[in-house]
């Protein structure tokens, strides 16, 4: 027979087999979920994929060699909103500039670690879930047999099931999609488990991690160059002078109505105290009738860009953090509210969770409240005295950089990953710390 005919067989066969092997997940996810549930999770992974094409340029580096060896391979299984950028897009960043090689790349795509006998000294899984349909069963044995250390990074508490009705935007679902989020929470559990590590954005995700048998690392959300940047032109250019007080809530996504709720009562008495106050909403939140009566005094924004959304919440007063405490799912949220506002030096007030107040000193760098009083006389202290507002701004701002700086983030993830430090950050004035690290018991 004709060796030039070997190869193109050869990938027929491969193609042959490939085919045979989808064909049985899908009668396998078909058996599990339904046909209306595949159906579901197919349009998933391809609303994944478009988002995933639609990434800036500067977000897309050239893929490696064939053979490359290198030191992260990120693979992002969550491509709604901004979750990505803080845990992928600014730690890649960060080590790029700290010397390693870092490649990025959509979930879906997992498979040309394979494909392209890529090495590399850390995977890192985010908020990805167990999906046969992408190659992960294949691709975890290629990182085991490859000495890769397996890392699961989760930046919300969304991989337990048994917490489902405590995520507030639960309420909106059907019951129908509220199976499908909870067969996702499953999805990721499952995975974590799979792998070696889990870094978290706080210590309460960390340490649920640890519960579930893996060591939790906490890799903080961060502040990358493009936000310094912004930052630095804001601060440098001129000040408008108004006679209103600005209060800002920037929710985002649909799962903060009883968030707010915290803070709803102390903000009405504060609206009808002081005509001066105007209330800036970015993002999504009902408001009841009780608002009616200042609809006059109520800015509404929706969604915006990373940099505009910086750009809003520096042009307020008073930013505002209100979280359920003692929710779980709430107490595991991060501190990005507080930093991004502390770094145009606007004042928080924020629930008294535990990441919070470990990122805050009260009546310093902003105010911790736990109950309607504590709002109402953090927001009069900071509505009645511009020099409150100025100094509590500026501290904030320091502790933004010092905690929440890039350094500190690359400095925890070389620890969680176990990697050798190239060298150190030459325009950065703090060292490198090791980070909290939580043991299963």
């Amino acid at each position: 027979m004709d060796t030039d005919l070997w190869p193109p067989l050869w990938k027929a066969a491969r193609l042959t087999r490939r085919m045979f092997h989808l064909l049985g997940l899908a009668w396998e996810a078909q058996q599990r979920y339904g046909w209306r549930g595949l159906i579901e999770r197919v349009v998933r992974q391809i609303s994944d994929a478009r988002q995933a094409e639609a990434r800036p340029a500067e977000q897309v580096p050239p893929p490696p060699e064939h053979g490359a060896d290198l030191d992260v391979i990120y693979a992002i299984g969550f491509w709604p909103g901004e979750p990505k950028r803080y845990r992928v897009f600014n730690m890649a960043e960060g080590l790029r500039g700290a010397g390693f090689r870092v490649h990025v790349l959509p979930y879906h795509d997992i498979y040309q670690i394979i494909g392209n006998r890529w090495s590399a000294r850390v995977l890192v899984l985010f908020r990805a879930e167990y999906d046969r349909f992408v190659g992960i069963a294949q691709v975890l044995a290629y990182a085991r047999a490859t000495r890769m250390r397996l890392v699961y990074d989760i930046d919300d508490l969304v991989f337990d099931p048994d917490l489902i009705d405590r995520i507030d935007g639960m309420r909106q679902k059907t019951r129908w999609a509220k199976w499908v989020v909870i067969r996702a929470m499953e999805a990721r559990r499952r995975l974590l488990r799979e792998c070696d590590a889990t870094t978290a954005s706080t210590a309460p995700l960390a340490r649920a991690a640890a519960a579930l048998g893996k060591p939790g690392f906490v890799i903080p959300n961060s502040l990358n160059d493009e936000q310094l940047r912004i930052a630095a032109l804001i601060a440098s250019g001129p000040t408008a002078s108004r006679s209103d007080i600005r209060i800002g809530y920037f929710s985002g996504s649909r799962t903060h109505q009883r968030d707010f709720a915290a803070c709803e009562p102390a903000l009405l008495a504060a609206m009808k105290t002081h005509s001066g106050v105007i209330l800036r909403l970015v993002g999504y939140l009902d408001l009841g009738e009780a608002w009616q009566q200042y609809r006059a005094r109520i800015e509404r924004i929706g969604y915006l860009s990373p940099g505009d959304l910086l750009r809003a919440v520096a042009e307020v007063d008073i930013n505002l953090a209100p979280l359920e405490i003692g929710n779980p799912f709430c107490e595991a949220k991060s501190e990005l509210k507080f930093f991004e506002a502390g770094l145009v030096r606007v004042p928080t007030i924020a629930s008294a969770t535990e990441s919070l107040t470990a990122a805050i000193e009260h009546g310093v760098s902003g105010y911790l409240v736990s109950d309607d009083a504590g709002w109402r006389e953090a927001l009069n202290a900071l509505i009645t005295s511009s020099e409150t507002r100025r100094r509590v701004g500026a501290a904030a701002h320091k502790q933004a950089l010092k905690k929440f700086g890039l350094a500190t983030a690359v400095a925890a993830a070389v620890d969680a990953f176990g990697l050798n430090l190239p060298h150190t950050f030459a325009n950065e004035d703090q060292p490198l710390a090791r980070r909290q690290v939580v043991r299963p018991n």
